[in-house]
């Protein structure tokens, strides 16, 4: 568990981009670590979470709870976003701070995943890495389904709306962990 505020400060600040991008607070973070399924036999550093933040509408306000798994690798990954249909997190080239905006294309995820993830945009540099990752056998796993997914420099990271038993969560890291050793070499 990360216990003391700035060491949680400093966990938030590596994540850059959605869900984080809009501030909060971690009401819950643990770090741990997993074998690098990419081959470098080094160790991947795991960030298990739960945010909560506030939005001010006018006079009222309202929490949005969200959590997660970040992973940092040994290693650079090849940029990819999969973003479904929400009204909190919508595809953004901000979020990827290591790869230039003009290398990123944008694509619906419908013909790859079918019809009930028409709203899903993906947003990916090498077109490789949508054949290899935007199949229902990967994005359909039992936990990454329905989240949103970041690859970016050496981070991936998957979140979703809403609070995740601390089991779900290391789940979810498993097959975060399995889904970027699927990334093309190279």
């Amino acid at each position: 568990m990360v216990e003391k505020f700035n060491a949680r400060l400093d966990a938030k600040n590596r994540l850059k981009g959605q869900p984080v991008s809009r501030g909060g607070v971690f009401s819950h973070a643990t770090v741990g670590e997993l074998s690098d399924l990419g081959g470098t036999g080094e160790r991947v550093e795991a960030m298990l979470w739960q945010l909560k933040q506030t939005y001010s509408m006018g006079r009222s306000s309202h929490d949005l709870v969200s959590s997660g798994v970040a992973l940092f690798f040994p290693r650079t990954l090849l940029p990819i976003g999969v973003y479904p249909k929400s009204e909190c997190w919508k595809a953004s080239w901000r979020d990827f701070p290591s790869t230039p905006e003009h290398l990123l294309r944008e694509y619906d995820a419908t013909s790859a995943l079918g019809p009930e993830h028409e709203a899903t945009r993906v947003l990916v540099a090498d077109d490789r890495v949508f054949s290899a990752l935007i199949r229902p056998e990967v994005i359909g796993r039992p936990q990454l389904s329905g989240r949103h997914l970041r690859l970016d420099g050496d981070m991936a990271i998957a979140w979703a709306k809403g609070e995740a038993a601390p089991n779900l969560l290391v789940e979810l890291a498993v097959e975060l962990n399995e889904l970027v050793g699927l990334l093309p070499r190279g």
